[in-house]
């Protein structure tokens, strides 16, 4: 994907941050040579995939790193990205197994980026941005993480859930859509307002801030 892509999948953040670079096409951080289940073979065989775990993985080493990581915060991390690994392996059980390792990468860089400043250090070096703040006049509050794989995606993360959207056309902003069970959800970002749609409710007008 060429950077204007990001440019465009980033809409008002790039002015902030420098874009990202494109995700490059290679393998997933741990070796395909001896894949530990169904869940990293289909890693193995998907560039989406594997640019999802080589920035997960990145954001990992990022935060375990922090130098004022005290030793049971450490222990607690770590502990937790075990726990993670076996959810994520867990997928093949799932109806739409690509979809459900997806979202686990996702969730899992959105709860990293939130939750240590480390792993925003080296966003030159990665393909995430964020989280932003979103704040909606029904007073909802969701954190905003972009990525850029091919298609770029978004996390919104929710108080009861998240949902991961894909970029879609769009002849302005960024618009990002998906589809689940419960109806349709929107994130369309222009500069720091978004009109966004969580599945079941109507489409409302939110200010976008604080990308971090």
């Amino acid at each position: 994907m060429h950077a204007s892509r990001w440019a465009l999948a980033a809409m008002g953040f790039c002015l902030l941050l420098p874009a990202a670079p494109p995700a490059a096409a290679a393998s997933p951080s741990f070796s395909c040579a001896r894949p530990s289940g169904a869940a990293e073979e289909a890693v193995c065989k998907d560039d989406m995939l594997a640019a999802l775990d080589r920035e997960t993985a990145r954001l990992y080493r990022l935060a375990v790193g922090t130098r004022d990581l005290g030793a049971k915060e450490k222990k607690e991390l770590i502990a937790y990205q075990r726990g993670w690994f076996k959810g994520r392996n867990d997928c093949w059980k799932a109806g739409d197994a690509r979809a459900c390792i997806r979202d686990s990468y996702m969730v899992r860089i959105g709860e990293l980026r939130t939750r240590f400043a480390a792993a925003r250090s080296g966003d030159t070096q990665g393909v995430s941005l964020g989280p932003a703040s979103v704040r909606c006049p029904d007073g909802l509050n969701i954190k905003a993480t972009f990525v850029n794989v091919e298609p770029p995606l978004a996390l919104l993360a929710l108080d009861a859930n998240n949902l991961v959207l894909t970029i879609a056309r769009s002849a302005s902003g960024a618009r990002y859509t998906a589809t689940t069970q419960q109806g349709e959800a929107l994130f369309w970002q222009k500069g720091p307002e978004a009109i966004v749609q969580i599945p079941g409710g109507k489409e409302q007008t939110c200010s976008v801030a604080g990308l971090r």
